[in-house]
């Protein structure tokens, strides 16, 4: 059974999968959407990473990835919400289960003992 942040990362890859964004005849927003999809499979792939690992400090390693992933996700979102490549009703979601992913993150950092003073 998947735990909640598994949960709400699968959630917001298909929403980032599935979203449309408007990239035509603008590399620059080809490029953000490339980095958005890249950034939340890469954070999807390290919380499957930490769920796996074999011991305490590897979780963290793998958990403290994927806040710099999720970061970097709501990053690219705001600017592709901010030049108009993605439609207000469909960036909303995307960005409410952003936050959600990364206080999960968050409170999965501090339950394992890491210091958040570099994390957050």
């Amino acid at each position: 059974m998947p735990s909640p942040l598994q949960e709400r990362v699968y959630e917001l890859l298909v929403r980032v999968g599935t979203v449309h964004i408007d990239g035509r005849d603008d590399w620059r927003r080809e490029r953000l959407s490339r980095l958005l999809f890249r950034d939340t499979t890469e954070l999807a792939s390290c919380l499957e990473g930490a769920l796996g690992s074999p011991n305490r400090d590897t979780f963290r390693t793998n958990l403290y990835e994927a806040n710099v992933y999720v970061r970097q996700v709501k990053l690219w979102l705001r600017l592709l919400d901010d030049v108009g490549g993605v439609e207000p009703d469909a960036c909303s979601p995307m960005h409410s289960v952003a936050e959600e992913v990364h206080s999960l993150v968050l409170a999965a950092l501090k339950t394992s003992g890491h210091r958040l003073q570099h994390v957050a």
